[in-house]
């Protein structure tokens, strides 16, 4: 019984395969599986790998044109500090020159200042000549206002003037009023002799 129903079996198996043809078979891709398998595998690297390669290339332009930049500014900064530090030297040396005098010229502008000193003293020596200082009114002022000192402040001599004014106001003591009358009397005959003369010059109308 058990090899009759295995031989039963085996010939129903190559019936129904005999009945089976190949144009039953229906596919709907009419591309082999194989093909499109490679065609993607194929178009997905190129389009991974498209965008690194334009990404990297960005960079290198920019190190070249900075490379290529760098020794042109180098250069440019070098000449920049060359020409500052040669006109701080330039000028540094123009600074000294000027501030450090020889000594012919410090004796030369001593002996000028020096001629400078006398003629001012000359010219003030001649100047109070013209302003019109008399003898005559000197002695006047002398013999009737000697006591409160009016002709010394009349010939340019203040300080001397307000001691004599000192003096008469204490001249209710002995000492102060015989170095008054002392005083004045000295100086009365002084500008009738011309030895009291006029402060840093002469007299312009003498007796």
């Amino acid at each position: 019984m058990r090899k009759f129903s295995s031989l039963f079996a085996t010939a129903l198996a190559i019936v129904t395969l005999a009945s089976c043809s190949k144009e039953s078979y229906t596919f709907r891709n009419s591309a082999p599986y194989g093909a499109t398998y490679t065609a993607a595998v194929k178009a997905e690297p190129v389009t991974e790998t498209a965008a690194p390669a334009t990404e990297a290339a960005a960079p290198a332009a920019d190190l070249t044109a900075s490379t290529a930049a760098a020794p042109v500014a180098a250069k440019r900064h070098t000449a920049r500090t060359y020409a500052a530090h040669t006109q701080a030297a330039k000028a540094s040396s123009v600074a000294e020159t000027k501030a450090a005098p020889t000594r012919a010229e410090i004796k030369e502008a001593k002996a000028t200042l020096k001629a400078m000193h006398k003629a001012a003293k000359k010219a003030n020596a001649a100047s109070p000549m013209a302003s019109g200082k008399s003898q005559l009114t000197a002695a006047l002022l002398c013999f009737f206002l000697g006591g409160l000192g009016v002709h010394r402040f009349y010939l340019g001599y203040t300080g001397r003037g307000i001691l004599y004014i000192a003096l008469a106001v204490t001249s209710f003591l002995i000492i102060p009023a015989i170095a008054l009358f002392v005083l004045v009397i000295i100086d009365f005959v002084r500008i009738l002799t011309g030895g009291l003369q006029p402060k840093n010059g002469s007299y312009a109308k003498t007796l």
